[in-house]
Parts: structure tokens; C-alpha cells; sequence
């Protein structure tokens, strides 16, 4: 076709020299000359371009120490502003948008406001929806759904509900619980109500007593005065605690009469019987038990409440320390296989709720993460083959932690959790992914381009049109790729769940300033390295004198050039590479095999996938052996009456008509803003609402539970069956406290005013109770009017219930209420229903739905960016088809392989590393279509090309990213072992399905020439070309003139002194609107 009238931006005579070579570069029609400001525009883009590297080159230190000094300064404000602090705030893991989580929000402020006697506290708590800091996770490092009765409660007693608190005396003294466990030997045959055992548990209480510094004692229920008393009856029976005990050894008449009495009571009474929570469920039945517990409550001041159970454990021998219990760090608290520690004849297990066990245990295991530094230090080094590149890359990635902390506290919020810290595990392995890009992008076009024949430095013009097409190839590169994982987790934008939302934020931010560092400081460290470092032994005295300069040759486009190979990129070339070409006949069956074999693995990783179900057992946050570890089901299976403070409260309420949560701030669920909305309607004044409470009240008592979630066995009711009152009913009790009558009428609200003023609830209500009951709470007398009323029941249901259980229970009793309701008079048709548990239950189905989410944003995200980056829509369909399948295939082995079901931990951990799923396959469906634009255009030669180009690069980063994570496998908690699981995993089936299954599809079915390319209707920078790695056919024009004839081979000539004006050697952007050929 004819030369058009108006010439292509850019030069077509760049790299011309001596020997007079001619380029020849395929070139498309031109746009129409409206459209020419693209061009010039090009032509700027490409002037600055050179600008910004002959500043690396020219001065490359300046560009260091500013890069670098301004990252570090960055850093130093952030570390100075301490912005990386973990943030404690009430209830940050809160769904507001959960209707169970609003009800008990709603409740919460009610209770505060009822509380309130001060007209201008009202109006504040009514205007800003202040709370009084009742919380039940509040602060905990982790999220607590399920797990609230084993952690919340045990290891975060001072974010305890503020019922419990008030009931100190004084407001710097907490309630707090000691258990100690008792087994009669590890097999669990035995009987532990002998004399002997009985003798070394009050050994045990003894010891622990004369060491205690808490005088006040509130409760001291023993199963050593059950048989040590003086009284005649074992329930009588006291020691005293103010001195030392005579722990003399028991005749067996004594004993066995003891334990006929006990068998007695348990006979008539069954789990009423007040022995029933010292023993085993067989107890009624053989007389013997394996198990039996003491449980003391006591009044302790707040910084003194870790204390408490140091006497135990130095009487057990068991303290926190390094290398003990073949892990890394362990805790007081880790026993045997059983969870129980040996001590004379028993075995012991200790529960306390001052201790706080995450707190404590938290901090040895982030220490973990400067081990991970450490080895992926190591493992830079090694790859890298410099010291000194190593130092500056883990420079900028250790740093570009506390910036992007800087930036994520410039969006206004406050909020830092453990998770933002997880943040770093993942961050060393992205970042160094960067950094092996560029480096090794560096090497293979030096080696390629202008191949040294004798050592030394490049020549300055020749090391900028070097570092130009580095940097154009890494950078693009490593965007995609940086952009793809950090849109996956930003994915977690719209969970619900805020600390799941913010850490998405945090670690997209993190990825991101890598990928600005990797192409702002990185290219001047290059530039430092090998102008002056590489090479030599010692990088410190090397820095203070330049290389001298080398002897460049011609371009060698060979597949054998590149004699500085390390031994990933041999055994690539040598056995991967041979292996794919290997052919028998026409066909070649290894890529054929090894595609098949990857879509077989996908297909059992989507079969397993489907077999995840939700949590069928509690989650599992610390060792095995930890004392905590499954502690509510030990309880309720191996104790006929179980310890009654592990079972939810259940409230009914009447009332409040709705939860306001317009302003509360949402980077602090738990904090002001919220506002209660009573209901006009209700009024107990008359006898027909007042029946209808009286009737609620039984309902509620008599509900039955028969699921596998409601622990009550023998009776079937969702109400705790025990010999002591399990219900509150405030209007029953008010009715015994006025002679049996309720007033109706104007004479009702004073007589209930002077019930809720004057009466104690320990009078009415027992143990099981008294310490969740307050009238004052109760009974929301607010302003002198009567606004909500609530009644309430110790359920059968345990505070870790796991979500399959705790959905179906949830389901049922709001069905249930749904039904009451209905015969329920006009006031009190907003009945609602509030149970912790049941919040729990939102938190875990907002973390699985976020799972899901993640992955939906993720796959569409990654097709985009992958066709944005190949233009390409055949690659970028095989791209999302391999992304699809690592996901998968990482989720069915959480089935096939560990059984897990896809909890909590499942559901945090999976979104964190879906991210992961897409890095590799997206380089290597980049270097694929790279390859055309070399004039590449069978699929075998595009595929062996972005192998040798990219292969290794994929190779490090896996070792390293795995590497991060490995680190986690000697945590503490099980909740970094099943992140490093995860993460390892992630790694392997990305890895498998890359090199593996993508390739091999490329092998066989990728495009060739142009099929499957998108039509290019802009602006084209054909300068991608010069970046490149070209083998020896390459340097042929694939391209065909209009005459039909075959192009003449193309000679690319060495970089010289002189270059363009618009850019690189034999490059000539242009302005297309289709791909027609012609030449120069």
C-alpha cells in the first residue's frame, strides 16, 4: 500500500550505526490526521520517559538516597505516630446490619440509658448512642464467634457484660473464675473419688490457697469439702480459707459413704441434684467418675487478675517459655494429649478468666515474623546473587509496611488489628516477587541485547536504552500482576465485617507502594549494583569507585545465549523446555498429558469444594493440647449438671421497636452514635399485657430444643433443667414481691418503680442467674416512664456453638416467637429476641459470604486485567480458567486433605490468599502475547519464550512466598498454622497450574499470530518489543508484505551513543486502526 501522506510519530532511524544496518519494523495504517494528538501525546509520554531513566543512569545514587530517604522518612513519621499500634475497640467485629446484632446493641443502650438517673445522662446517651463499654468481644485480637464462652468470657473477663462488673463493690474489683479439672488417670478408666486422689487435690487447693493474695473470695465450691467437712451431710460440708488445710489421708468407709450419699441425691434429683456438677453423666449408673472439678469465684483487682491462677501452675510446674513442649513459644496452659497435666496421682486441667491467654501468646508469635524476614533475606540473596540487592529489597518492603500504614490512617481510620499485622507474611512474598521481576528482566535483556564480552560496566547510552526496556517490561508486568492481587483483596471492601473491610484496604495499599518502589528505587539500586557492586566480593568497599567500563558485542538472539543462567533457568531450558517439545510423530504428548492432568485436578478440587459445609464443631484457635481447646464440649459431655456459665442467656424483650444506625461511625461498630427506638405502644399497665408477658415467660420456659446444638440430654428443653432457678421472669417476681397481686392501672409504674428500687435479685434468682439479673437493668425505667422490659433464661446451648447447630436453633426460636407473637396482645407485638450466640452466628455468615464475594471479584478482575495486559481473548480465558482452578483446588483440599469444614478461619485465611491464586499465571500469559510483538508467532516458540523469560521469576517467587509462610507452621496458634497451610498450598497449586496447566494449554492450544487479538484502536507503543528476549528465530519478520513475499530477516544492531529523539532502536510507535504491515 502506499506510504501515507503523514509520517508516524517517533523515529524510524534509531540504533543506526557503522556497519549501516537497515531496520525494517511492521507498521499499520494510520489513523486519519484528526487523530494525530494521540501520536504527539505518545511523543511526550516517550521524551519524559527518557528522562525519568537517564536520571538512574546519570545519577543514580541521588536517585537512591532521595528515593530511599524519602520511603524512610515516610516511615519514621508513621513509626513515630506509633500508626501500626493495635487499636482496642468495643466490638469491632460487629454486623450492623445483622438484625441480632442491632437487637442486642439496641438492649445494650437501653440498659445504659435505664441505668441513668441523671436527666442531662439520658438526653447525652439518646443524642450520641453512648455506650457504658459493654462488650462481649470487645478488644479480642481475634474474631469470637463461637468462641465466646472459651475465650471471650475465659481470657477477656474485664469486656465481660457489665452485669457481672457491677456487681463489685468496688469499681476497681472484677469478677473472676478459677476451674480446676480433675481426672483420675489418661486412659480415663479409673475412679477419681478415691483416697489417695482425694488427698492430692486438696494438696493442690491447699497449696494455691496459703499462696493467694485475693482475700475476697465469693464463692469456694470444692469437691474436697464434699468429703473432708466435718458436717454430716456433703453438701454442708466447708474448709475454711483462711488457713492451712489438714489434707490427711481418707479411710475408704468414709469415702464410700460420701459417694453413696451423693449417688442418692443423684438418684432422685438427677442433674438438680447439687452434686450432679461434680461428676460424670455415668455417675448415676456405676457410682464411680472419671472426672471431677472445684470452681472458686473470687473479687480481684484488675491489673492483679493474671495472678490468680499462679499458684496452681507453679504447684504443677507449668510456666510460659521457649522451646518448651516441642514448640517455638508455649504457654502455662498447654498439657498432654488430654489437655491435662500429671500431678502425684490425678491429672489436672486449669481454666482461668484472668489470664489472658491471647494477649499473652500473640506477641511470641508475631516476633515469628522477623524469622520470615530473615529467610526470605536468605533466599533474596541466594536468587539474587547480591547481598547488597537483597538489603536494599527487603529496604523497601519492610518499609513499605509502615507507609502504607501512614496512607490507610490518611483515609481517617483508626482501626489496627492483629489482622492488619498478617499483613506482613503476605508483603515479603509479593514484594520480592517484584523485585525478581525486575532484577531478572535486567538480566536477560543485557545478556541478549548487548551480551558483554569482556567484564565490566555498560557504557552509560547503552545502560539507559538497557534499564529503558527493563523497566518498561517489569513495569507493566508487575503491575498486572500487583493491580490483580491488590483488587482481590479489595474485594474484602464490602464485607460487612469491619476489620475483614479495612485489612483488604491495608494489604492493597502495601501491594501497591511495592510496585511504586520497585519502579522508583529499585532501578537506581540496579543502576548502583552494577555499575560498581556486581561483581565483587565485598559490596561496602566496592560502592566508593565505578566498575571500569566493559566491551559490548552484537545482539545474540540464540536460544543458547545467556551464559550467566542459574540452575532454575538450566533445568527449565535443559528438561522442561525439552520435555514440552518433545515430540512423537505430530503430536507432542506431554503438554497433552500433563493439560489433562491438571483439568482432572481441577475437577476433583470442584468436587470437594462442593462438600464444604458449614462448621459442625466449635473452631479451634489454640493447640490440641491446650487446656482451652475444646472446653466447652469437655465440659458438657463428661458432667452430668455442666458448668452453667458456659450456656448462652437467652432474653426475650419487650418494648424496643427499633436500632437507629445512621451515625454510627463504621470503622467503630461497637462505638457512639446508635440510638434505641422504644416502642409508643407498650404499656404493662393493664392486666391483658401483663398476662401476655406472664404467658411469654412460660412459653419461654417450656420451649423445646431437640437439636444437636441443645446440650439436654434427658429433657429436651431449650431452658437449662437444673435444681435451681434457671429463669428470670421479672413480673413473676415482682407479683411474689407484692403479696402475690399485680397492680394494674396508675397504681402499677410506682409499685413496680419501688419493686425494681428497693428488691434484690439474689432473692428470687439463683447462681444459675443472679449474676446476669438486674432489676434496674431489667426493668428500663427511663425518664420516669416504663420503656422496655426484658425476661430471660440460662439456655442449653453453649457460648462456642458451632453454625450449622447454632442456625438451626436461631431459625427455630424465631419461628417460634413468630407464632407467640400472634396471640400476644397489640403493646407487645415488637417482642424481639436477643442471644449473643446469635450475633456470633451473623459474624460467621458475613465472613463465608465475604469468602465467596472474593472470589467473584477476583475472577472477573483477573480477566480484565489479563486481557488488558495481552489484549489477547484467548489467553486471558485460559488465564481465568487456571485462576479458577487454584482457587478451587486450594479449597478442596481444605475437604480432601485436612477435613475442615469452611469456618471462620477458613473463610479469613481463604480471602487473604486469593490474591495469591492469580500472580504467576498472570506473568506468564503477559510474557505469551510479549512474545509476538518479537515477531513470535507459533504458540511452541511463544510458550518456550515466556518460560525462559518468566519461568524462573515464578519459580523464586513461589520458594519465597512459601518460604514467608512456612514460618507460620511454628506459631502458636492454630489460626497461623492453617494461614500457613493455606498459604503453602496456595503457592504449590499456583505453581501446578502456571508452569503445569497453563503452559501445557499454551503448548497446544494457545493462539498463533494474531488470533484471538483485539483490534488496536489507539496509540500503540511497540517499544514493548525492544524489551524483550529473542531467540534466534525472533530476528525473522513473521510479518508479510502486500506483494505476498516473505520479509527479509530483520538485524537488530548493538545500542550505540546516538539514540532517537522519540525513543528506542528500531522501534516506531504508531497510530493504527487495525494491523495492516508495511515497511520502511
Amino acid at each position: 500500500k502506499p506510504w501515507p501522506k503523514h509520517r508516524p510519530c517517533g523515529s524510524a532511524g534509531a540504533f543506526s550505526d557503522s556497519s549501516a544496518h537497515t531496520a525494517r519494523v511492521v507498521l499499520a495504517g494510520l489513523r486519519r490526521s484528526s487523530n494525530m494528538g494521540v501520536c504527539w501525546d505518545y511523543k511526550q509520554r516517550e521524551r519524559a520517559l527518557n528522562q525519568y531513566i537517564d536520571n538512574f543512569v546519570d545519577r543514580p545514587c541521588r536517585c537512591c538516597w532521595c528515593c530511599g530517604g524519602f520511603i524512610f522518612l515516610l516511615a519514621a513519621i508513621s513509626g513515630g505516630a506509633n500508626l501500626m499500634k493495635i487499636e482496642e475497640l468495643d466490638d469491632p467485629w460487629s454486623v450492623l446490619s445483622s438484625e441480632a446484632t442491632q437487637n442486642r446493641l439496641a438492649l445494650e443502650l437501653a440498659k445504659d440509658a435505664a441505668l441513668m438517673t441523671d436527666p442531662a445522662d439520658i438526653a447525652e446517651i439518646s443524642r450520641t448512642g453512648r455506650r457504658l463499654g459493654r462488650s462481649s468481644w470487645a478488644g479480642s485480637p481475634v474474631p469470637l464467634p463461637g468462641m465466646e464462652g472459651t475465650l471471650a468470657r475465659f481470657l477477656r473477663p474485664d469486656d465481660a457484660p457489665a452485669a457481672k462488673r457491677r456487681l463489685s463493690d468496688d469499681l476497681d474489683l472484677e469478677d473472676h473464675t478459677l476451674l480446676l479439672f480433675y481426672k483420675s488417670d489418661k486412659a480415663g478408666t479409673e475412679d477419681v473419688f478415691t483416697p489417695v486422689r482425694l488427698q492430692d487435690m486438696c494438696k493442690l487447693e491447699s497449696a494455691w490457697l496459703k499462696v493467694t493474695k485475693f482475700p475476697t473470695i465469693r464463692s469456694f465450691d470444692s469437691v474436697v469439702k464434699l468429703f473432708y467437712g466435718p458436717e454430716p451431710v456433703p453438701s454442708d460440708r466447708t474448709m475454711p480459707l483462711d488457713g492451712e488445710w489438714e489434707c490427711g489421708l481418707l479411710d475408704e468407709a468414709s469415702v464410700s459413704a460420701t459417694v453413696a450419699a451423693m449417688k442418692a441425691s443423684i438418684d432422685a434429683d438427677g442433674p438438680r441434684s447439687p452434686y450432679a456438677r461434680f461428676v460424670h453423666p455415668n455417675f448415676k449408673d456405676t457410682a464411680t467418675s472419671v472426672y471431677t472439678r472445684t470452681a472458686v469465684s473470687i473479687k480481684v483487682e484488675k491489673d492483679l487478675a493474671g495472678d490468680l491462677a499462679d499458684g496452681v501452675m507453679d504447684y504443677l510446674g507449668r510456666e510460659y517459655g521457649w522451646l518448651q513442649d516441642g514448640m517455638i513459644s508455649s504457654s502455662a496452659y498447654i498439657g498432654e494429649e488430654d489437655s491435662f497435666v500429671p500431678k502425684d496421682s490425678i491429672r489436672v486441667r486449669v481454666v482461668c478468666t484472668g489470664t489472658d491467654e491471647m494477649t499473652i501468646m500473640v506477641a511470641p508469635d508475631f516476633l515469628l515474623a522477623f524469622a520470615s524476614i530473615m529467610l526470605v533475606f536468605v533466599i533474596l540473596s541466594t536468587y539474587l546473587r547480591s547481598v547488597f540487592l537483597a538489603c536494599c529489597g527487603m529496604f523497601q518492603i519492610i518499609l513499605s509496611m509502615p507507609v502504607a500504614a501512614l496512607i490507610y490512617k490518611g483515609l481517617t481510620i483508626d482501626f489496627f488489628d492483629f489482622l492488619h499485622i498478617l499483613v506482613v507474611y503476605l508483603v515479603l512474598g509479593i514484594g520480592a516477587d517484584d523485585i525478581f521481576v525486575l532484577v531478572d528482566a535486567f538480566r536477560h535483556v543485557s545478556e541478549h541485547m548487548a551480551p558483554l564480552v569482556k567484564p565490566g560496566r555498560y557504557p552509560d547510552e547503552v545502560l539507559k536504552d538497557l534499564l529503558k526496556r527493563t523497566w518498561v517490561r517489569s513495569a507493566g508486568a508487575i503491575f498486572n500482576t500487583s493491580f490483580t492481587t491488590a483488587m482481590a483483596f479489595m474485594s474484602c471492601s464490602g464485607s460487612k465485617a469491619m476489620p475483614m473491610r479495612t485489612c483488604g484496604w491495608y494489604a492493597a495499599i502495601s501491594i501497591l507502594l511495592n510496585w511504586i518502589f520497585t519502579i522508583t528505587f529499585t532501578p537506581a539500586v540496579l543502576v548502583i549494583w552494577h555499575q560498581r557492586v556486581q561483581g565483587s566480593k565485598c559490596c561496602i568497599t566496592s560502592l566508593f569507585k565505578l566498575r571500569p567500563v566493559g566491551e559490548v558485542g552484537p545482539p545474540d538472539f540464540s536460544e543458547k545465549a545467556g551464559s550467566n543462567m542459574n540452575l532454575i533457568e538450566l533445568a527449565l531450558d535443559r528438561f522442561y523446555i525439552r520435555g514440552m517439545n518433545w515430540q512423537l510423530g505430530k503430536v507432542r504428548p506431554v503438554p497433552w498429558i500433563v493439560a489433562i492432568a491438571g483439568l482432572a485436578l481441577a475437577i476433583q478440587g470442584t468436587y470437594f469444594t462442593s462438600q464444604l459445609t458449614p462448621p459442625r464443631s466449635a473452631e479451634v484457635w489454640f493447640p490440641n493440647e491446650h487446656m482451652l481447646t475444646d472446653f466447652s464440649t469437655f465440659m458438657a459431655e463428661n458432667y452430668y449438671q455442666p458448668d452453667y456459665k458456659d450456656y448462652a442467656i437467652v432474653e426475650v424483650v419487650f418494648g424496643i421497636k427499633d436500632f437507629d444506625i445512621t451515625d454510627i461511625d463504621i470503622y467503630n461498630p461497637g462505638g457512639p452514635g446508635g440510638k434505641v427506638i422504644f416502642d409508643g405502644a407498650f404499656d404493662l399497665s393493664t392486666k391483658e399485657v401483663q398476662d401476655g408477658v406472664l404467658s411469654t415467660c412460660e412459653w419461654l420456659n417450656n420451649l423445646r430444643c431437640e437439636f444437636d446444638g441443645c446440650k439436654n440430654a434427658g429433657y429436651n428443653t431449650l431452658r437449662m433443667q437444673s435444681d435451681k432457678k434457671t429463669h428470670s421472669c421479672f413480673l413473676e417476681d415482682f407479683r411474689e414481691w407484692n403479696g402475690g397481686t399485680l397492680p394494674v392501672g396508675d397504681a402499677f409504674l410506682p409499685a413496680l418503680k419501688d419493686f425494681r428500687d428497693n428488691a434484690a435479685a439474689g432473692d428470687y434468682n439463683s447462681e444459675f442467674l443472679v449474676d446476669e439479673v438486674s432489676y434496674k437493668e431489667d426493668i428500663g425505667i427511663v425518664n420516669g416512664e416504663l420503656k422496655y422490659a426484658v425476661i430471660k433464661i440460662r439456655s442449653t446451648m453453649t457460648m462456642d456453638t458451632p453454625y450449622s447447630q447454632g442456625n438451626e436453633i436461631n431459625n427455630f426460636i424465631e419461628e417460634q416467637l413468630d407464632k407467640h407473637i400472634q396471640t400476644l396482645p397489640a403493646p407487645l407485638a415488637r417482642t424481639k429476641l436477643v442471644c449473643i450466640v446469635f450475633a456470633f452466628l451473623d459474624l460467621s455468615r458475613e465472613l463465608l459470604n465475604g469468602l465467596f464475594q472474593g472470589c467473584g471479584i477476583a475472577m472477573p478482575i483477573s480477566f480484565l486485567v489479563v486481557l488488558a495486559s495481552t489484549r489477547n481473548l484467548v489467553v486471558s480465558g485460559y488465564a481465568v480458567i487456571s485462576v479458577a482452578s487454584i482457587v478451587l483446588c486450594v479449597l478442596g483440599f481444605c475437604k480432601s486433605a485436612m477435613d475442615w469444614d469452611l469456618g471462620v478461619g477458613e473463610a479469613i485465611a481463604g480471602v487473604i490468599v486469593i490474591g495469591y491464586s492469580v500472580d504467576y499465571v498472570v506473568h506468564l500469559a503477559h510474557i505469551y502475547c510479549e512474545a509476538g510483538h518479537h515477531g513470535i508467532t507459533k504458540r511452541e516458540e511463544r510458550a518456550a519464550f515466556a518460560v525462559r523469560n518468566m519461568g524462573s521469576t515464578v519459580f523464586a517467587g513461589a520458594i519465597t512466598t512459601a518460604g514467608s509462610g512456612l514460618v507460620m507452621f511454628f506459631c502458636f496458634f492454630y489460626f497461623f498454622i492453617k494461614m500457613a497451610i493455606l498459604i503453602c498450598v496456595t503457592i504449590m497449586f499456583s505453581f501446578i497450574f502456571s508452569l503445569g496447566f497453563f503452559m501445557s494449554v499454551m503448548w497446544v492450544l494457545g493462539p498463533q499470530g494474531k488470533f484471538g487479538d483485539l483490534p488496536n484502536c489507539s496509540g500503540s507503543m511497540r517499544m514493548m518489543s525492544s524489551g524483550g528476549v529473542e531467540t534466534g528465530k525472533q530476528a525473522e519478520a513473521a510479518q508479510t508484505a502486500d506483494d505476498g513475499e516473505k520479509a527479509a530477516p530483520m538485524p537488530v544492531a548493538a545500542p550505540t551513543t546516538e539514540r532517537a529523539a522519540a525513543g528506542n532502536a528500531a522501534v516506531v510507535p504508531v497510530c493504527v486502526d487495525d494491523w495492516e504491515e508495511t515497511e520502511v
